[in-house]
C-alpha cells in the first residue's frame, strides 16, 4: 500500500516536518520548549496543521500525475503485447495459406482455391496495416 501511495506519504511527511519546524522556530524565538509552545498556543495548531494538510494535498497532486504515467505506460505496454500477438498471428495464418495454395496435391475447386486466396491476399494488407499503420511504441 506504501508502495502504491508513497507520494501522498511523503507529501504527510513533509507537511508534519513543516509544522514541526515551525513549533520548534516558534519555541526558540520564545524561550521555551516545543511542548509548552504547543500548549500556550492552541489557535497555532490550526495553522500548523494548514502545513500538514497542505503537505498531503502535494502528495496528493503528485499521486495524480504519477498515476496518469503509470497508466500510460501501462497501456503502452499492453499495446505493445497486443501488436506483437497480432503480428505474430497475422503471419502464421498467412504462412498456413500459402502453403495451401502452393500444394498441388490438395486438389482445391476453384471456388476453394479463390477463397484461400482472397484470403492470403487480406493476410498481406493485415501485415502491412500492422506494420505501417500500427507501429510499436
Amino acid at each position: 500500500m506504501l508502495d502504491e501511495y508513497k507520494e501522498i506519504f511523503y507529501g504527510f511527511i513533509f507537511g508534519l516536518g513543516a509544522a514541526i519546524l515551525d513549533t520548534a522556530i516558534d519555541a526558540r524565538e520564545g524561550n521555551h520548549s516545543m511542548a509548552a509552545e504547543l500548549s500556550s498556543h492552541p489557535g497555532m495548531l490550526l495553522y500548523r496543521l494548514l502545513f500538514i494538510l497542505f503537505g498531503l494535498f502535494l502528495g496528493w497532486l503528485l499521486w495524480q500525475r504519477n498515476k496518469r504515467e503509470r497508466d500510460y505506460r501501462h497501456l503502452a505496454e499492453s499495446l505493445n503485447r497486443f501488436h506483437e500477438q497480432c503480428a505474430s498471428q497475422i503471419v502464421l495464418l498467412h504462412a498456413k495459406l500459402q502453403v495451401l495454395l502452393t500444394r498441388e496435391e490438395l486438389h482445391l475447386s476453384p471456388a476453394t482455391e479463390e477463397l484461400v486466396r482472397s484470403s492470403y491476399e487480406r493476410t498481406q494488407e493485415l501485415q502491412t496495416l500492422v506494420r505501417d499503420k500500427f507501429p510499436s511504441i
